[in-house]
């Protein structure tokens, strides 16, 4: 239904007839609808983790999943002047299913970029057990009681965000063997995944 709708708002975007007040409701209702398609997604992806639906014995490499979305972001990187480095000298191998190592990957880098300032730093470093990455960021520490927590949107107002990215990190860390850690000191925002066990 969902897609159905924003089809119909987007043909009703090409109408000739629309007057700039009116085309500017319809967008706003296109954004409305593409944030609620997003949360529907997230909200599935958490159920399906929960359901043990990702099983699997795969061994995805962070690394290089990391370096393939730092290329499908490199606009979004180019836009904000970011400075990205990497210390991927000990590869860090998990046993996660593809989707989720994509998801896992991809929340954090994205929300290393969205949160950061034009000008600003990325650093992502690997061991064989840990994947630690920060950013740069004029927001203020996320509170302990709000860490991880769904529909949390208070870090900054952002009318993109669904609340969600966190709380599927946890999620797929939680159902993974991974422990994830979180902190900030002096504008720099830290979020640090360990392995908890050996097996790879």
């Amino acid at each position: 239904p969902i897609a159905v709708v924003q089809s119909k708002l987007e043909l009703l975007l090409q109408d000739v007839n629309l007057n700039e007040e009116q085309a500017g409701s319809v967008l706003q209702a296109t954004n409305a609808l593409s944030r609620l398609g997003k949360l529907n997604q997230g909200l599935l992806l958490l159920a399906k983790i929960d359901n043990n639906q990702y099983r699997t014995n795969d061994e995805m490499s962070l690394p290089e999943i990391t370096r393939k979305y730092l290329s499908f972001f490199s606009e979004f990187i180019k836009d904000k002047q970011l400075k990205i480095e990497v210390n991927f000298d000990e590869d860090c191998v998990v046993q996660m299913h593809p989707l989720l190592a994509d998801s896992l990957i991809t929340n954090l880098l994205g929300n290393a970029i969205k949160y950061n300032y034009t000008g600003g730093n990325i650093e992502i470093t690997t061991t064989k057990t840990t994947y630690h990455i920060s950013n740069t960021s004029l927001l203020k520490p996320i509170p302990p009681e709000k860490l991880f927590k769904r529909f949390n949107t208070s870090r900054d107002k952002d009318e993109t965000s669904n609340g969600l990215g966190l709380a599927i990190i946890k999620k797929i860390a939680d159902t993974n063997n991974l422990d994830i850690a979180y902190h900030a000191v002096n504008g720099i925002h830290t979020i640090e995944v360990r392995k908890l066990s050996s097996g790879l």
